[in-house]
């Protein structure tokens, strides 16, 4: 009898034993299959996360790329052939009875009245080019935002080259093509480096204008004419101007009423302005300006 109470005792223990290793296994097994549909779950949840991600990605560029197609357009609406352009500025434009403005600004971009200019002619639907100067565009990073947004918003980017420092350009008055075109080439490689290699301004501005360097008889110019040609540029002057640059610092009625003066009868300008720091004053005159032009009959059109 004792060793069969033994024998029972063990028989129970072993039965207890395996009860226990069973419960552990199954428990092992649920705790395992329950961790397993958690993740299944988390993944899920991440799966429709990251589709909802690629859905807006993919909706942020389909309206990036309509967005440059509108601006691509455009300018191809608003594009007018840049040789006539150079000969409109130098007076010898042809007389069609199609009265055309080409509203440019120098010197810039300024974070002070860039964003201003830019936000005026959004209002008014109208496109500008922006002659830009490359240390200007390195002075900052919101300086580089505004070339991005300019080129976004359908306006037209020339090359005012790096320094606009005459001593440097026009050592002695007399033009150092090396160093000029030196400053075109580094103003072009910055403004790639912003919009893409694909960017290439063709019209570029002198400091001072073409114009100064024919006035003073400039030995040097055939050889930029020759550079000019070379690298398929085009120097564009113009011929209608609000003197925001010129002797005192002008109201912007004062602006207004110098620009109406010296566009006179003229049927296609090419209107000279600045979107330098300290010229709040042109911003300020730009919606008249853009208000007399079109009561007078102009389009706009931009140079590319």
């Amino acid at each position: 009898m004792i060793k069969e109470s033994k024998k029972f005792k063990r028989r129970r223990k072993i039965v207890a034993i395996m009860f226990i290793i069973l419960c552990s296994l199954v428990y092992t097994r649920y705790a395992y299959s329950y961790k397993m549909e958690v993740k299944a779950k988390e993944n899920h949840v991440l799966q429709v996360k990251a589709q909802r991600v690629l859905e807006k990605s993919r909706e942020e560029k389909a309206a990036s790329a309509a967005i440059e197609l509108r601006a691509r357009v455009a300018n191809a609406a608003n594009t007018y052939d840049i040789q006539k352009i150079s000969d409109i500025a130098k007076g010898k434009g042809v007389k069609d009875g199609k009265k055309i403005a080409f509203l440019t600004f120098d010197d810039g971009p300024s974070t002070t009245v860039t964003p201003k200019v830019l936000d005026i002619l959004k209002n008014n639907n109208i496109k500008a080019t922006f002659f830009t100067l490359g240390n200007a565009i390195e002075s900052n990073n919101s300086s580089k935002e505004l070339i991005k947004r300019i080129a976004k918003e359908g306006h037209a980017l020339g090359n005012h080259g790096y320094s606009h420092d005459m001593k440097i350009i026009y050592p002695h008055n007399k033009l150092d093509v090396n160093v000029f075109m030196a400053e075109i080439e580094k103003t072009n490689n910055i403004l790639e480096s912003i919009l893409g290699q694909d960017f290439n301004a063709r019209a570029i501005r002198m400091p001072g204008g073409y114009m100064s360097r024919v006035y003073y008889h400039d030995p040097n110019l055939t050889e930029l004419n020759a550079k000019l040609k070379e690298k398929d540029l085009y120097s564009i002057d113009w011929n209608a101007y609000v003197f925001d640059a010129e002797g005192k610092k002008k109201t912007s009625p004062e602006l207004v009423e110098a620009f109406k003066e010296n566009v006179g009868t003229q049927e296609k300008i090419v209107v000279l302005m600045h979107d330098t720091y300290g010229k709040e004053s042109t911003a300020e005159a730009l919606p008249e300006i853009i208000d007399y032009l079109k009561t007078s009959g102009y389009e706009f059109k931009i140079i590319k």
